[in-house]
């Protein structure tokens, strides 16, 4: 399960084309709101946060979306991040509907926020892996497992394609498009680039 690394050269120009500058001026404002200290108190971040990855339509409630903040901020300092555990811990939290569900994805922007170099999982980045969102008659053990599986090898792939320099044509259009975000890491290069293809190939 890799990467179609052929198909993000080849549409380098669809995919960049397809991200705009706004999403890429809030990702540097929570950057930026994150490092200057505690955002437990911080509602501008939160809701900011939020909106940007569509928290508030995921039928969480308020009692999750705190506990959430919590342990993004318990963590700010951590150089691994528990993902698999603050997944287990937020699953025991039900949904406004009563049920218990699996926030993978949002645990991995939690680290992400932390650190670049956790890459964000969600369902647009699974389309160019090809990765098949764990049915729901498996157990959430068994769910889990093969959410942290694909993840170890979406880590590993984001990293050999920064190493070995294997997408070159979408880097150089990315950076040509938003050169005056200088701060912007390859590594979270790489999640905008991933969801934007991702996106690209959903509408197929």
């Amino acid at each position: 399960m890799t990467a179609n690394i052929d198909y993000l050269n080849r549409n380098s120009k669809l995919i960049i084309e397809n991200l705009n500058q706004e999403d890429i001026d809030v990702y540097i404002f929570l950057t930026d709101e994150f490092q200057k200290g505690s955002i437990l108190e911080n509602y501008v971040f939160q809701f900011t946060f939020r909106s940007f990855y569509r928290i508030d339509n995921a039928g969480l409630t308020s009692e999750f979306k705190a506990k959430y903040f919590k342990y993004l901020e318990k963590y700010r300092r951590n150089k691994v991040i528990p993902i698999e555990s603050i997944v287990r811990d937020l699953y025991d939290i039900p949904n406004r509907k009563g049920q218990k569900s699996l926030q993978f994805s949002f645990a991995t922007k939690l680290a992400n926020t932390i650190n670049s170099k956790f890459p964000i999982y969600d369902s647009k980045v699974a389309k160019v892996y090809n990765f098949r969102v764990p049915y729901s008659y498996k157990t959430s053990d068994q769910r889990l497992n093969e959410y942290l599986g694909f993840y170890n090898l979406l880590s590993e792939s984001y990293q050999a394609i920064i190493k070995e320099q294997l997408l070159k044509p979408v880097f150089k259009k990315f950076h040509s498009k938003f050169k005056s975000n200088s701060k912007m890491p390859d590594i979270k290069a790489l999640d905008f680039i991933m969801w934007s293809a991702g996106k690209l190939l959903s509408k197929k």
